[in-house]
């Protein structure tokens, strides 16, 4: 059978098809067009996207043939085209994108490495005893090193003033049994800058591991993570010694147990661990990272209707681990130490969180949307059309053969929701534990943006980065900023206009981000996500280098930014220590000696006297007076003007009224005698005459 037209030339020819040459031998010689392999496969490899994706937005992948026309099912034969009249061609993958794709084979080594050129430089200033340390890693590095001296190690911080430990979360022995682990192993010097570190690493490997466990695929774990590097929240807790990322990274591991445990009939690992995981989440962050995985996996069985599955042997088992841990804490601080301030102090948060919600219950999504920008503003680029088309098949599938789906969601709607009962004390570790549950839906929905939203999106993404370099570059001049400050109704005192206007980083950090601002919308292809993706995560690596190694400095050098070094955090831990048993030696014992050695009248002997008065005024001036009549002499008492002049026995006897009336008229005697022997004598009697 032979065509009377020429067959048109299709854009996608290739010798090996040479559709262009025998249209009608298309179907024969050419794998992909065959009715059988069209209805085996239902897509071709040159129009499918990503994932498995159709590439052409409306049209069945079962129908696409390489050359543009429609295989006829019933007759085997061809149909008009009609691709071209519905939707363009799919652009060819760019350099970029293909190198993400390959990226997805190596997995958590490539975010692992990511994220350790953005620490680096506190690896090195920590190494040459430089690495600075915010007021929020102070109380915690201090409450460390009284763990340590002390060997409060199940109640750290029970030694240490309320002010300063009371309702923190680094108060919860978790964080300190994870630096106590890492002491064994590292230098004093990158304990605490590599703790940081390694907490924010196990947080990013939760993120991909739940991304992976809920059925997501490897690119969409892979961009789970890079978004996680990229967010302003997760950004600086490589930086940062503080407990936040490593409740985190418990609580994902917590989930990914549940996640994978609850779907099998029988998981004598997963479920144990994802209890005793819940356990250690509890007591690093607090009572939200102990109860969102326990009620995360009461509502996922619920929502699958098998609740029962609750009560199997291995279950149980896990529930049983989980109490006996937390028995054995709880325990061990009533039976071995002694901290009821302690105990006090830890659960005065917990007080407050009962009851309707707090005054600011929307602070802690708010802090969280802030950290997600730019890639909270995904949700306005998604095809909600389809969304919405395919929910509800969705969610009856998500009961069965995609239930880890349903598992995140679960987790993410139950987390929003405990957020709002949340005291303001765990608004940090709350905010992360958010970012961290949204990333992996965010990498999801990112990979599925249509093009026109993958624009969109990189297009706001770039607004995002002009508009902080604009503020940063404006920054560093004084008309402009005073002017954001009065726009922002923010008022800056002198000390702080100074402050900001001496910061060099801030105008290169600024440059930076108009750079990575123009790069985005001129040269990055905003179509292909993957691909911009990367260029996002090169952009958040160079930003952190001038932050770490030149912002940091110059803020260490203002007294205002309340940095200090590690020499310098040791010092109010250690005389803490060292005030209590330097109390009972005070300098009275040091003047005594001197004093019964001249049996001379009153008058001559007040002047060594009053060395010692001055003494005991600073180290300790209360219970001196009282003790001392005891063991020494009448002579000895200069303390006070009741217990100068009268003998040992009349001052023992005697009332207050014997022992204050005759001093009035010895101060007058004593005035005139002192004054031609020396300056210390011109002093002694006005001691005596301020107190009357």
């Amino acid at each position: 059978m032979t065509s009377d037209k020429a067959p048109t030339p299709s854009p996608d020819a290739s010798p090996e098809s040479r559709t262009d040459a025998m249209p009608d031998a298309a179907p024969e010689t050419t794998r992909a067009a065959t009715p059988d392999h069209t209805a085996a496969t239902g897509t071709t490899p040159e129009q499918t996207g990503p994932d498995g994706q159709d590439a052409v937005a409306g049209q069945p992948e079962a129908d696409a043939t390489p050359d543009g026309t429609h295989a006829d099912k019933n007759k085997g034969g061809h149909v008009p085209p009609r691709a071209e009249k519905q939707a363009a061609p799919v652009p060819p993958a760019g350099q970029a994108e293909k190198f993400f794709q390959a990226l997805c084979c190596l997995g958590p080594l490539v975010l692992l490495t990511v994220l350790a050129a953005q620490a680096w430089p506190d690896f090195w200033q920590g190494w040459r005893g430089d690495a600075l340390y915010c007021p929020a890693e102070v109380r915690n590095i201090q409450i460390f090193l009284h763990a340590q001296q002390d060997g409060q190690w199940l109640a750290p911080g029970a030694g240490l003033a309320m002010e300063s430990a009371a309702g923190l979360a680094a108060q919860w022995p978790g964080f300190t049994w994870f630096l106590a682990s890492l002491a064994a192993l590292l230098p004093p010097a990158l304990l605490f800058p590599l703790s940081g570190a390694l907490a924010a690493a196990l947080a990013l490997l939760g993120v991909w591991g739940l991304s992976r466990a809920a059925g997501f695929g490897s690119k969409a774990a892979l961009a789970a993570g890079l978004i996680l590097l990229c967010m302003p929240i997760f950004a600086p807790l490589a930086h940062f010694t503080g407990p936040a990322a490593l409740a985190a990274a418990l609580l994902l591991f917590s989930l990914i147990c549940f996640c994978r445990g609850w779907q099998a009939q029988r998981a004598w690992f997963y479920l144990p661990a994802g209890f005793v995981l819940a356990g250690l989440a509890g007591l690093t962050g607090g009572l939200f990272h102990l109860l969102l995985p326990l009620l995360a996996s009461a509502l996922f069985l619920l929502w699958r209707a098998t609740f029962r599955r609750a009560q199997a042997l291995d279950a149980l088992t896990g529930f049983v681990l989980l109490l006996l841990l937390l028995a054995l804490w709880l325990g061990g601080i009533i039976l071995w130490t002694n901290a009821e301030g302690y105990m006090q102090g830890l659960f005065a948060t917990v007080r407050q969180w009962h009851g309707p919600v707090t005054a600011r219950w929307w602070l802690p999504l708010a802090v969280a949307g802030l950290g997600l920008v730019p890639w909270i503003g995904m949700v306005v680029c998604v095809s909600w059309q389809r969304v919405l088309r395919s929910a509800w098949s969705d969610l009856k599938a998500s009961r069965a053969e995609r239930a880890g789906s349903a598992f995140v969601w679960i987790s993410m709607v139950l987390a929003c929701l405990l957020s709002l009962f949340m005291p303001m004390a765990q608004l940090q570790s709350v905010a992360v534990c958010l970012a961290c549950l949204a990333a992996p839906l965010l990498g999801k929905a990112l990979l599925r943006l249509p093009h026109l939203g993958s624009r969109l999106f990189y297009l706001i993404a770039a607004l995002c980065l002009l508009h902080a370099g604009m503020a940063l570059v404006a920054a560093s001049f004084g008309f402009s900023l005073d002017w954001m400050a009065r726009f922002f109704s923010w008022p800056l005192s002198p000390e702080q206009r100074e402050m900001i206007l001496g910061l060099k980083a801030l105008p290169v950090l600024g440059t930076l981000c108009l750079l990575a601002a123009v790069a985005m919308t001129r040269f990055i292809r905003r179509d292909h996500p993957g691909g911009a993706l990367l260029f996002c995560t090169l952009v958040a690596v160079i930003l952190t280098q001038p932050a770490a190694l030149m912002l940091a400095p110059e803020l260490a050098a203002l007294p205002e930014a309340h940095l200090s070094r590690l020499q310098d955090i040791r010092m109010p831990t250690m005389p803490e220590n060292a005030v209590t048993p330097a109390a009972p030696a005070t300098p009275q014992e040091e003047g005594t000696p001197p004093v019964p050695a001249a049996p001379e009248a009153t008058l001559p002997d007040q002047a060594p006297n009053q060395a010692s008065d001055q003494a005991r005024e600073n180290a300790a001036p209360a219970p001196e007076p009282a003790a001392q009549p005891e063991a020494a002499r009448p002579e000895t008492q200069p303390k006070t003007p009741q217990a100068v002049e009268p003998l040992p026995e009349t001052a023992r006897e005697a009332g207050p009224e014997q022992t204050t009336t005759p001093a009035p008229a010895a101060t007058p005697e004593a005035a005139p005698q002192p004054l031609p022997q020396s300056e210390e004598q011109e002093n002694a009697p006005a001691a005596p005459s301020s107190a009357n």
